[in-house]
């Protein structure tokens, strides 16, 4: 009998993330409240689990911080996998070093990753702190990802082009440098307003500085100020252009006895035919820092396990960088980035299988190399986030903010929000509490001071040790939607849910049901307009008299369709069901007449087999830079002062922020051009540019976001204010 370690039996069992510590070589959790906080002394395990109908995905990842011992880089690589092998194979794996995590690890981190000194052998444990009297400095760099890292609490570590959070226990010092970007203190005030909730419960009062307004109780701290300099913006997440060069392939064997690797092609891109199950292949990308390690489903036993110590011991034979990402992929889990290097590659379920791999007599005379892979690398780091702390099973409790304070909403509508409004949700699992504040994307300035107001006082009047978490409509993390057990997420457009003040119901109602991969169905008012209207999801059309449709484009899925079958009750709503391409005269005419909207042969298919991705183009630090916006994407990460790729495969959006300077803009039609070109999946050259200007998106761009509102743009003003209080 085999056994397993004690973590294991809850390890992937919900969606959400798991982060374990390596203390004294064990597995200890790290405490949700605690997500997204890791020490350099220290090596971590990190799952992130997402459930699709009945499947299972796992994506698992250990992190070396910088100065984490070569005992708990050991331990961290073997417990990753034993657990790998005790979810059956089935994980991608990540080997993340500290400062250069991949695009997936940070995704599950909105909020961002802080990075503190010390370890467990230096005694700094991960525990919830009321201590008043801790003084630090926390750099803030980074604007798709941000980074909080520990440094000297001395003026020498500033820089006018960054943010800056000085902690002094009671007190938090958001620091603004004259040359920062709104992005950047946006992301500061989410890291403030964090330590301020979990780490102080909400007891230390958080003051936004502006550069040369310093107060004097923080010139008593630091002395005099001295001149600074405007920054090195060197660290910032390397252009995604220059990741897409020439790659190889090699295959894996032991079976002389030892891991040898023979060159399979030595140019992309690639076929899947040149990968077969029997054995395990190195697709080598390490000239741009990435090495994916792939495992065929029949490949001996100690291949699969050994993989990633395969890839480390690679990475030292070709002299890549120590801090060269690593991706190890079982059959049929492939990662998109894996998939770019292959023409035409089909998944499991619409290909045949795997062929046999052709080497050519050239190839095949090119000298086996054998390969020491006895010793793990140098210790590097790791990072993480949020975290299901359990199912959702405990008791909730939620208000609507109103002027005359919170006021209970009737548990039959849980889960349905109105954009207009603010809502205080309690979450209590045994003797611990979490505090969700929903905030509406066109609620008041007045409401969002008062959510935040009640929030507080709600805490204190619970002990003061409740978590808080501060959400924003359409970034709903994975336990909140649990909370609201089997039934969809429902917002509906502006308006209110407030007693005697709700405006008349509009007599025509349009509702988008859209399920992303591993999350809860979320149901989304919009403009009842056909331009609306996506082939991808399902609609729920509620017209006159009770009576609509429910509309099912060409890729819905069945959660979708369960979705708007849902809100069909729900509205009491007696709705037909239509296909797309079947409506009916008065189907159109609701809605205002029949006009274009997104749709394409990629989303006749519930399965993207190349997901959206979205790129930001900035210059703001002195040179043109490209950074990858990491997980599900909104219509708030379209950045204003920036110019933006949307690449949905078929084409190339080039979004122009009305900000945007000139440089910006020429650079990043350049980009995206080379991006097509340079793509070593053997994309068509002629891959469509399309440039859109903010304000004036057509249907085939505002598609591929969740309830694009075109009042967006007008109420960022006013988020921007809020962010102070």
């Amino acid at each position: 009998m085999v056994l397993h370690h004690k973590e294991f039996t809850t390890a992937g069992k919900v969606d959400g993330l798991q982060i374990w510590r390596i203390e004294n070589l064990e597995l200890v959790p790290v405490p949700e409240s605690l997500h997204g906080n890791f020490y350099s002394g220290d090596a971590y395990v990190i799952l992130s689990t997402v459930k699709q109908r009945d499947n299972f995905f796992y994506h698992l990842h250990y992190w070396l911080g910088k100065e984490c011992s070569q005992d708990e880089s050991t331990a961290a690589a073997i417990f990753t996998v034993q657990l790998d092998d005790y979810l059956g194979g089935k994980p991608v794996q990540y080997r993340e070093l500290q400062g250069v995590e991949s695009t997936a690890f940070t995704s599950y981190f909105k909020g961002g990753i802080t990075y503190k000194t010390g370890g467990v052998a230096s005694g700094f444990h991960h525990v919830i702190t009321n201590d008043l009297s801790a003084r630090r400095l926390l750099h803030i760099k980074g604007r798709r990802v941000v980074r909080a890292t520990q440094v000297p609490l001395t003026w020498s570590s500033f820089n006018s082009g960054d943010c800056f959070i000085v902690d002094l226990g009671d007190k938090i010092y958001q620091w603004c440098g004259s040359k920062c970007n709104k992005f950047e203190r946006l992301k500061a005030t989410q890291v403030a307003r964090g330590i301020r909730d979990n780490e102080r419960n909400a007891r230390a009062e958080l003051v936004v500085v502006e550069e040369g307004s310093e107060p004097f109780a923080l010139i008593d701290v630091l002395g005099a100020k001295p001149e600074l300099s405007e920054g090195d913006d060197d660290d910032d997440t390397k252009a995604d252009v220059s990741n897409r060069k020439m790659a190889k392939l090699y295959m894996v064997s032991d079976a002389t006895g030892s891991m040898k690797v023979t060159v399979v092609k030595e140019e992309n891109p690639f076929l899947q035919t040149d990968l077969i199950s029997e054995e395990c292949f190195i697709l080598d990308h390490g000239q741009n820092k990435m090495i994916f390690v792939w495992k065929g489903h029949k490949a001996n036993p100690s291949e699969r396990k050994e993989a990633m110590k395969t890839a480390e011991g690679f990475i030292k034979q070709m002299g890549y960088p120590a801090n060269t990402q690593i991706q190890v992929l079982p059959e049929g889990g492939e990662t998109p980035m894996f998939k770019q290097f292959f023409l035409g590659w089909r998944d499991r379920d619409q290909s045949e299988g795997f062929g046999k791999v052709f080497v050519t007599e050239r190839i095949a005379r090119i000298q086996q190399v054998e390969f020491d892979v006895s010793k793990l690398h140098e210790s590097h780091q790791m990072a993480a986030q949020y975290n299901m702390v359990d199912d959702g099973s405990g008791d909730t409790q939620i208000w609507r903010v109103e002027s005359s304070g919170r006021v209970r909403v009737d548990p039959k509508s849980y889960g349905q929000f109105y954009g207009g409004d603010c809502y205080i949700i309690l979450y209590t699992y045994g003797q611990r509490q979490i505090i969700y504040t929903w905030q509406g994307s066109s609620c008041t300035l007045d409401e969002l001071t008062a959510s935040a107001f009640l929030t507080v006082q709600l805490d204190r009047s619970l002990g003061g040790n409740a978590v808080q978490v501060r959400v924003c409509q359409g970034k709903e993390p994975p336990h909140l939607l649990s909370l609201f057990k089997s039934k969809p997420l429902i917002v509906y457009k502006n308006g209110t849910s407030r007693h005697e003040g709700q405006a008349p119901t509009p007599e025509t109602q349009l509702f988008q049901v859209r399920r992303n991969l591993g999350t809860t169905t979320r149901i989304a008012e919009v403009d009842a307009t056909a331009a609306s209207l996506n082939s991808n999801d399902a609609f729920l059309l509620k017209m006159p008299g009770g009576r609509g449709y429910l509309w099912m484009g060409k890729g819905v899925s069945d959660e979708e369709l369960k979705g708007a079958e849902y809100m069909s009750k729900e509205l009491n709503c007696s709705s037909k069901r239509i296909t797309e391409g079947n409506e009916p005269a008065d189907f159109w005419a609701a809605l205002g007449g029949k006009a274009a909207y997104q749709t394409s042969e990629r989303l006749e298919s519930s399965t993207l087999t190349h997901p959206p991705r979205l790129f930001g183009c900035s210059n703001r630090t002195g040179r043109f830079i490209i950074e990858e916006v990491p997980g599900e994407f909104t219509q708030d990460d379209l950045a204003e002062d920036d110019v933006m790729l949307l690449d949905v495969w078929d084409q190339v959006f080039v979004w122009i922020g009305k900000d945007a300077n000139e440089v910006e803009r020429t650079e990043s039609v350049k980009s995206a051009k080379q991006y097509v070109e340079s793509d070593p999946s053997g994309r068509d050259p002629q891959t469509p540019l399309v440039v859109v200007k903010q304000g004036h998106e057509p249907p085939t761009f505002t598609g591929w976001f969740l309830a694009w509102d075109p009042s967006h743009w007008g109420s960022v003003s006013k988020s921007m204010q809020a962010l102070h209080l």
